[in-house]
């Protein structure tokens, strides 16, 4: 236990010896890992927004003019037992002819001895994360039903939103696996080239009877600390650029981004685990 300690502490004293070598490396890590940050917030907050505007969408149920009320709500009480529909609202032929009156300003009963307006629901559907919205099967299951007579729904509206959505996050997440891809080289080569600077030391201590665990554990410790270093600055940066873009957004009345917390716990996830390959992989080759 004793040895232990003694190598997690000779780690980070080797961080403090070379101050210079560790902050270079902390703030490369923590700027290339920020560009990171900043495409999964825009992800994270894309689907968001997708969803906000998939909660309005509206699916308007018509039922025949035979169908009374309990059939129509026992109709309705199927559809929101279908997968992806999140619920539902009856509207009667009385509450029909209401909405009429609120909208038109006149009685249906003025001109008309008997309401012909039908019975009808109004279905929601359910979020679906990244997923486009899948709405067609859920029409086509409702008007294959009895006693509906027909399903409105804005098409071309909500094919058009999900279009941009689907268009806009496929290229965030190009950008995105991009930069991931090049800041994963980064951080492994900026831990190495931190590790192959001591090489000398590492020859030193294998001539004076080191053993190869003795040697790797201080490097991984080190490799470790500054990837989190690197992922909680690249954390304040990402967050520095929330606020900056809600500054100006706000402006223009549009939707405010969110700081969400899962993306910034998977980010350093991830650089503690490349920060661990890199260390091992750099002090491995330094020992063979």
């Amino acid at each position: 236990m004793d040895k232990f300690i003694y190598l997690l502490m000779e780690g980070y004293r080797s961080l403090w010896r070379a101050k210079l070598s560790t902050f270079s490396s902390i703030v490369t890590i923590g700027v290339t890992l920020s560009f990171v940050g900043f495409g999964a917030m825009a992800t994270s907050n894309l689907a968001r927004l997708a969803n906000e505007s998939r909660t309005n969408y509206t699916i308007e149920v018509f039922f025949t003019q035979l169908t009374t009320d309990s059939e129509a709500q026992e109709i309705m009480n199927e559809i929101i037992s279908m997968d992806g529909v999140r619920e539902g609202v009856l509207i009667t032929k009385q509450e029909a002819a209401e909405i009429y009156q609120k909208v038109f300003d006149e009685n249906i009963y003025d001109f008309l001895d008997r309401n012909p307006l039908p019975t009808s629901c109004e279905i929601k559907l359910e979020e679906s994360g990244l997923e486009p919205a899948e709405i067609e099967p859920v029409v086509k299951a409702i008007e294959a039903m009895d006693r509906v007579e027909k399903v409105s729904y804005p098409a071309k509206a909500i094919t058009l939103i999900e279009n941009y959505f689907q268009g806009i996050l496929s290229v965030v997440a190009l950008i995105s696996m991009a930069i991931l891809m090049g800041t994963t080289v980064l951080v492994s080569n900026t831990i190495r080239l931190t590790i192959y600077s001591r090489k000398d030391l590492i020859r030193i201590l294998k001539l004076v009877g080191a053993t190869d665990q003795f040697v790797k554990i201080p490097f991984i410790v080190e490799g470790i600390i500054v990837g989190i270093a690197g992922g909680v600055l690249s954390s304040l940066l990402t967050y520095l650029f929330i606020r900056t873009a809600n500054s100006f957004l706000k402006f223009f009345t549009l939707p405010q981004l969110i700081w969400d917390w899962r993306v910034i716990i998977l980010l350093l996830l991830v650089v503690v685990l490349f920060s661990i390959l890199g260390s091992r992989k750099a002090v491995k080759k330094l020992l063979t």
